[in-house]
């Protein structure tokens, strides 16, 4: 069998001159001289047919091959790091269970897994998506719970379902005693949302449901936590948008709950578990 010119110890070099801008700079970042990594990169360009750096005057930039193999590269040699802390963890008698979550998992998904693995150790960490993403990909975490889209590559996963959204009115305002309403009627108010980082995909549902019924979306204020949020809607500064799970479990003064009649196939959030197939109880 031809040998492969790819193994993981020259994928880490090509990565570190990648990074580095420059063979000085990657052999610094692996603390090795530099004429033996510009020889392994000469054997890699060679071995592949490609040039995967542009020489520069001062420093080297990646070519169009050079930017997939960096892709490729960053993904295969951080499986392989969560495959060889996988193995190892095989030689505790109990192993710690590492497990991260979005705060929409507090809704009772994260407890129901809790209750799936009862007596084993278990370390939480709250974390947002993209968080969750890169700790599944380097094998911090062995489970996560979290919204979609992800792209997690080579990990079993399941939806928990979809849970849609119902307006948070101050109970001052005009439709609060409704039971219902139509996003029409709430598209032009101020609102109180979360920040677009924590969910950039709701945030453009959003705004294209705004734009549907000829408004612009206008974010009057925005925090990461459903309670910050409820707090400053029962303030009267705008309304808010809250799950129907999380509406369940609250009472919060000065805030009413009106279902959203035409929205539920559209606005709603979705978790996903993604994670060591065993523990994420695959059907």
């Amino acid at each position: 069998m031809a040998r492969s010119a790819l193994d993981h110890r020259v994928l880490r070099q090509f990565l570190a001159v990648a990074e580095a801008g420059s063979v000085r700079g990657g052999a610094a970042k692996l603390n090795i001289s530099q004429p033996p990594l510009t020889q392994a990169i000469k054997r890699l360009e060679n071995d592949l047919g490609l040039t995967l750096f542009e020489r520069l005057p001062k420093g080297m930039t990646l070519t169009t091959a050079g930017r997939v193999l960096a892709e490729e590269a960053m993904d295969l040699l951080a499986r392989l790091d969560r495959a060889e802390g996988r193995v190892r963890r095989t030689l505790e008698a109990n192993p710690l269970i590492r497990i991260g979550f979005v705060s929409a998992a507090l809704n009772g998904a994260l407890q129901e897994l809790l209750s799936s693995i009862e007596g084993r150790p278990v370390d939480l960490a709250e974390m947002t998506t993209p968080e969750q993403q890169s700790a599944l990909i380097e094998g911090r975490i062995d489970v996560g719970l979290l919204h979609p889209p992800i792209d997690v590559k080579d990990l079993p996963q399941r939806s928990l379902g979809r849970d849609p959204f119902l307006a948070a009115l101050p109970d001052r305002h005009a439709l609060a005693d409704r039971t219902e309403l139509a996003f029409a009627e709430i598209a032009t108010e101020p609102f109180v949302l979360f920040p677009r980082e924590q969910g950039p995909s709701l945030m453009g549902a959003i705004e294209r449901l705004a734009f549907e019924h000829n408004a612009t979306l206008r974010v009057a204020a925005s925090a990461p936590r459903v309670h910050s949020q409820l707090a400053i809607v029962a303030g009267g500064i705008g309304v808010g948008l809250v799950t129907v799970s999380m509406a369940k479990a609250l009472q919060f003064h000065g805030v009413r709950f009106v279902e959203i009649t035409d929205t539920k196939d559209r606005l709603f959030t979705e978790l996903v578990i993604v994670g060591d197939a065993d523990l994420i109880a695959l059907d």
